[in-house]
């Protein structure tokens, strides 16, 4: 379906100004003012990155305009390892897995770029209220508050460059556009400014934007104690560099970064204080991966409160296989191969229908999980992501599931390829086996990749995404990793559980992941119309 897009970085620009303004009023009225508005629109933030109909496009009936949770299911979509075990009709991300109607003209383009840039606009608002070269000249409160704003503008800038740079793969070319990230829109930014607004350069946003907004926060936040798994904490920041740092020494081929990388991510251990997942919380019918305060893993994660649950317009409508109120979850399973990777002693296994039913006794929250499991859903189909509190009946709870958007398991493994990556293999391959041992083999099985790995960094990498792939199916993460990386992605083969339509193969990094900039944005910003990336649509032939 085609649209006109609404959102453009000129009109975001004018609402920042807006938004920062504050006109004749008597200097009581200000500071009351200025307080009201700056904790609105630092609380608006989280709210809106749940936000079911956020791009208006949920007015039209488009079942993916939810938020950031949809980004991730979008994400999770082009990555070849979810495969739609169920009815292909009900699946509203059938765009991102067929790679079909990608390109400017196309509404799914507002579900990240609209997005995003409307966050930004929010963060914006905060630092223009209360941003000073003297943090000690601001109260408690308001430190944290400016924390958490640079902490959200880094990692939405952070998730922007990752999705819109375009990086060189086997199926489309733009070698004028390696290096460009996205549109750069401070609180300063002029909508005339908005309006001739070109693509800052990857290193730029790195440099200017991303890693200075990290470190500002990680000081604001220095002495800050986040209150529960919703709230921005310091170990979040750790976590957001070691991604970053990560990102960068594979772009770089920095040794430096990767050490760096290394170093946050066990900063985001430490600090953070949780440890991962028990067999038990993984399997749990009725809070697995649906609640931040059933486990101690969680990093942050997003409310979804039961006023704000849509029977359509939510994750758990369309990634849970359980529940009984939506028919839209398509069936979502896992790629038959990367399902047969897993090993028989990894608990993780679990959380995919094996063709044997009786090979586990799986656990639900349905009372007729038996003739459920073996007559309503086929192989491979998923129970990782259950209904909240088990209430796979009633919409208005089973729907109102947390979302997480970052495990402390993340860390673990970005410590152990950063490690690797940056000359220690060794050390790398200890650190993945103690990891896999410790937290994911069952019955005292020990995990041990050295033979597999040799001294081939190339290998471990390999195994390490392959542990990684498995660990975070469905939660929107390895996408960014693959594009890192340039894996190559494969539906098509002989026994393949995809449907024909969703049977890609690429050598190398998939086209799509390389996302294309709204007709909105190019419309009204026009420098942008001469530096959008190729419409991959149609471009991969599904195997047959």
């Amino acid at each position: 379906m085609k649209n006109n897009l609404k959102i453009s970085l000129a009109t975001l620009a004018a609402a920042v100004l807006a938004t920062g303004c504050i006109k004749e009023a008597t200097p009581t009225d200000i500071a009351i003012e200025r307080q009201v508005t700056l904790e609105t629109t630092i609380r608006g933030i989280p709210a809106a990155l749940v936000k079911a109909g956020s791009t208006g496009y949920a007015q039209q009936g488009a079942a993916w305009d939810f938020s950031l949770p949809a980004i991730h299911l979008a994400m999770e979509s082009m990555t070849g390892d979810l495969v739609v075990t169920g009815n292909i009709g009900y699946d509203w991300f059938a765009q991102w897995g067929t790679n079909d109607a990608l390109g400017a003209d196309y509404a799914v383009g507002a579900l990240t770029w609209d997005n995003y840039y409307t966050w930004i606009m929010m963060a914006n608002s905060v630092i223009s209220l209360i941003d000073t070269d003297d943090y000690m000249s601001l109260d408690a409160t308001q430190r944290s508050y400016l924390g958490f704003a640079y902490a959200y503008r880094a990692m939405f800038y952070f998730d922007l460059v990752r999705l819109y740079e375009f990086k060189e793969n086997t199926v489309t070319s733009a070698p004028e556009l390696l290096g460009l990230g996205v549109p750069i829109v401070l609180p300063e930014t002029t909508e005339a400014q908005a309006k001739n607004n070109p693509r800052a350069k990857v290193d730029d946003i790195y440099d200017q934007i991303i890693f200075p907004d990290l470190d500002k926060a990680e000081t604001l936040l220095e002495s800050y104690a986040a209150p529960d798994k919703y709230t921005i904490s310091l170990a979040l920041v750790y976590g957001l560099k070691a991604r970053a740092y990560l990102e960068r020494g594979t772009a770089k081929n920095d040794v430096a970064a990767y050490r760096s990388a290394a170093e946050y991510a066990r900063k985001a251990i430490t600090a953070s204080g949780c440890t991962p997942l028990t067999q038990e919380q993984w399997e749990d019918p009725t809070n697995g991966f649906n609640s931040a305060t059933s486990n101690d893993a969680w990093i942050w994660g997003l409310a979804l409160p039961n006023e704000s649950v849509s029977p359509l317009f939510c994750f758990t409508a369309h990634m849970s296989c359980e529940n009984d109120w939506s028919d839209y979850h398509a069936g979502r399973g896992i790629n038959k191969n990367l399902y047969n990777s897993i090993s028989i002693r990894d608990f993780r296994r679990h959380s995919w229908l094996d063709p044997d039913r009786n090979s586990y006794a799986y656990k639900s929250c349905r009372s007729d999980s038996k003739d459920y499991f073996a007559n309503s859903l086929k192989d491979y189909a998923n129970i990782k992501f259950r209904p909240a509190q088990g209430a796979y009946q009633d919409y208005n709870v089973g729907g109102a599931a947390d979302h997480c958007c970052m495990r402390v398991e993340e860390m673990y493994f970005i410590e152990a390829e950063a490690t690797a990556q940056a000359g220690n293999l060794p050390e790398g391959v200890r650190l993945l086996n103690s990891f896999m041992t410790s937290y994911r083999m069952m019955d005292g099985a020990t995990y041990d990749c050295s033979v597999k790995v040799g001294s081939s960094l190339e290998n471990f990498v390999n195994e390490l995404m392959l542990q990684k792939r498995i660990e975070f199916w469905g939660e929107g993460i390895v996408m960014f990793d693959m594009k890192r990386l340039n894996m190559s992605s494969k539906r098509g083969y002989v026994g393949t559980n995809a449907p024909s339509s969703y049977r890609l193969n690429v050598d190398g990094r998939a086209p799509y992941w390389n996302l294309v900039i709204t007709r909105g944005e190019t419309q009204n910003n026009p420098v942008i119309a001469k530096q959008n990336n190729p419409d991959p649509s149609g471009r991969i032939e599904p195997w047959k």
